[in-house]
């Protein structure tokens, strides 16, 4: 016997509660879809209620996924890699990854992301008094957690420490 999704009448009450809800939450902070979606089921609403006060915020522009990866950007391209904020996107904040993808493709250049770990990594080596070739590997994994690709590590440590090869 296969479970049956129990389909509920649109209670006109409840989903503009949902709705009410939603812009409560929103109003917090810039949230993605998914977000707002996890946080109306938590709240006990149903699908049509959830669905109801989506389409209605989405129609009033209180949730663009686009413009959320945007500014998310925004405020994290100094902080992390294209990888990391990939990351944090598409599995912390639930965003389409090809959406994402797009518009990291379309905001960050490898030149932005060199001078980026660039900075981190001399910031770094300051905060951990690095004056040799010997905390190379330390600088490198650094910037590996912070979400750089190795093709952005291992210019900036040329640059840094002249000590890797360009392939």
């Amino acid at each position: 016997m296969a479970e049956e999704e129990i389909v509920y009448p649109l209670d006109e009450e409840r989903a503009q509660k949902a709705y009410d809800a939603l812009v409560k939450y929103l109003a917090l902070s810039a949230r993605s879809e998914q977000e707002c979606k996890n946080k109306l089921y938590d709240k006990g609403y149903h699908k049509n209620e959830v669905e109801y006060a989506l389409e209605r915020a989405k129609k009033y522009k209180y949730i663009d996924d686009a413009e959320y990866v945007r500014t998310f950007l925004l405020f994290n391209k100094n902080r992390y890699g294209a990888k990391k904020i990939a990351y944090k996107l598409v599995n912390e904040k639930g965003v389409d990854k090809k959406l994402v993808d797009n518009i990291l493709l379309d905001n960050l250049d490898d030149d932005y992301q060199i001078e980026s770990a660039t900075k981190m990594a001399q910031k770094y080596v300051k905060q951990k008094k690095i004056v040799d070739k010997s905390g190379a590997q330390k600088v490198a994994a650094h910037l590996y957690q912070k979400g750089f690709d190795w093709k952005i590590i291992n210019k900036v440590m040329t640059n840094l420490f002249d000590i890797f090869e360009e392939n």
